[in-house]
Parts: C-alpha cells; sequence; structure tokens
C-alpha cells in the first residue's frame, strides 16, 4: 500500500518543469545600411522561468557572449528577449520596446548562415539556418523560423520585436 501510494504521487509530480529557449525572429539584413542594426529574438516556449543572461549567441563559428543592456536577464514562460548587435540602435530602431535586452558583438551575413542559441556549458538550445532567398534581404522584414513541418524554415514578415 505505502510503494503503491509513493508510487501514484510520483506519476503526479514531475520531477522538474523544462524550458526551452528558441529563435524567434531573426533580423539579418535592415534596409538600408545595416551595420551595429541587425539582432535576434529568443523566446522560453517552457513552462518554467530561464537565466539568459549566461547564453551564448553562435554565429560565424564563434560563441558570442550576452550583456545584459536593459532588463533583468530572466526569461519569464512565454518571455522574450531581443540580442542586439548594438542595443543604442536598437532602441533607436525600436524606440517602443521595453523588453529584456542583451548586446553582443555580431555580425550576421546577408547571404546566410546557421545560428545557434547555446547554455552556459557550450549546450545547444536551439539552432537554426537561413538563407537569402528566404526572403527579408534588405525589405524591412525579418525572418520568422516556422517550426512546423521543420525546424529549420523559416518565413519573410513583418519585424515585431516583443
Amino acid at each position: 500500500m505505502r510503494i503503491a501510494g509513493f508510487l501514484s504521487l510520483a506519476i503526479l509530480v514531475p520531477a522538474s518543469a523544462h524550458a526551452a529557449v528558441i529563435f524567434t525572429e531573426i533580423m539579418y539584413d535592415v534596409s538600408d545600411t545595416d551595420t551595429g542594426r541587425e539582432w535576434v529574438e529568443i523566446t522560453n516556449t517552457g513552462s518554467s522561468a530561464m537565466d539568459a543572461s549566461g547564453y551564448k549567441f553562435f554565429e560565424a563559428n564563434t560563441n558570442h557572449a550576452l550583456t545584459l543592456a536593459s532588463g533583468d536577464g530572466m526569461l519569464a514562460p512565454g518571455g522574450s528577449a531581443v540580442i542586439a548587435n548594438d542595443p543604442t540602435k536598437f532602441k533607436t530602431d525600436w524606440p517602443g520596446y521595453t523588453g529584456i535586452l542583451f548586446d553582443s558583438s555580431f555580425s550576421l551575413s546577408n547571404t546566410g548562415e546557421s545560428l545557434a542559441l547555446k547554455d552556459g556549458a557550450l549546450t545547444v538550445l536551439d539552432s537554426v539556418s537561413y538563407d537569402s532567398s528566404l526572403g527579408a534581404a534588405g525589405d524591412g522584414n525579418s525572418l520568422q523560423p516556422h517550426r512546423r513541418p521543420a525546424p529549420t524554415l523559416v518565413r519573410a514578415a513583418h519585424q515585431t520585436p516583443r
């Protein structure tokens, strides 16, 4: 009886909530000059908060550190953050943005590349590939990973950092 009660309790209470942080938007080729104006958005699709301040943005074979520019670095479930090449230029382009903002030194390829988000132990949390044939090549749109049917498909859409 005690064993059966313990087993039923163990089945009802999950050991831990799993959080998944994924890329949700890529602004790789801003209209006009894009120097310092590139950014990516990440979103926590999990059920628990995640501290993104120790994450790395992998691009051009480099693990780029993230430096908190505004906010507290904690991604609530469903919450998003922007990783910007230049937070000052990002805020000039998006003056109404009030969310979490990270600074990182990178330059996204205008022809395409593979990106990854890694935790502090350099474990890949998410990765996505894009190329300019998918759209958003200097036309004011961004790429937004479309997770169905394949996680690497992206579509061009109007830019919308949350």
